[in-house]
């Protein structure tokens, strides 16, 4: 199961470097078009269409990546006044559970789309006529890739919890402290003064 992992986390590291390089090319896309717009009273076409692609398929992708690095937003005003450990893991596993369910149901109904979209060879009715099934395709595979990835951490933190192994469920779904998010962001900051001082 650790393999498993290692190889989603590579996927997921992938994943999100093309979602975010996907954002910054629109996001350039978007500002020339606003220019020519302004200046020259013309348009690109389809500058907010391959955007909109772009966010939906990189915020897919970069649900993984959000899982594995515990970054997703988690209201913990009770978890962290809970003193029992094996409570604590408990909650760990309902909220991961209960995240699974919901996207399980989103992606559910994203393979609709995405099969309704090959079934009718349908494209999009802006200037570029883009086939549909490329962009939903896309972003259909990013959300069964993260249903997959939390199918897993929630099988590896069943393990752990039967095991009594609860140091390594949170390590693996656990919620972030405030310290140790703050630990992460100095690290952060620290490694990128390192890398200025090197060039």
């Amino acid at each position: 199961m650790k393999r498993l992992q290692s190889a989603a986390e590579g996927i997921s590291r992938v994943g999100a470097i093309i979602g975010g390089a996907m954002l910054l090319v629109a996001s350039v896309l978007i500002c020339i078009d606003i220019t020519l717009r302004y200046t020259m009273s013309i348009t690109l076409g389809g500058a907010d269409e391959l955007s909109g692609y772009a966010l939906a398929i990189s915020s897919a992708w970069g649900f993984s990546s959000a899982l594995l690095s515990r970054s997703h937003i988690r209201i913990d005003t009770v978890y962290v006044r809970i003193k029992s450990i094996s409570a604590r893991a408990l909650l760990d596993l309902i909220s991961l559970a209960t995240l699974l369910g919901f996207f399980g149901m989103v992606t559910w109904y994203a393979w609709g789309v995405v099969k309704q979209s090959w079934d009718s060879s349908s494209r999009s009715l802006s200037a570029i006529e883009m086939p549909l099934i490329i962009p939903q395709g896309l972003w259909f595979a990013g959300l069964l890739f993260f249903v997959a990835l939390s199918t897993l951490l929630l099988v590896r933190g069943l393990l752990a919890f039967l095991s009594g192994n609860y140091a390594g469920l949170f390590a693996l779904i656990g919620s972030k402290s405030a310290l140790a998010e703050a630990e992460e962001e100095i690290a952060a900051v620290a490694h990128g003064l390192e890398q200025e001082k090197k060039q």
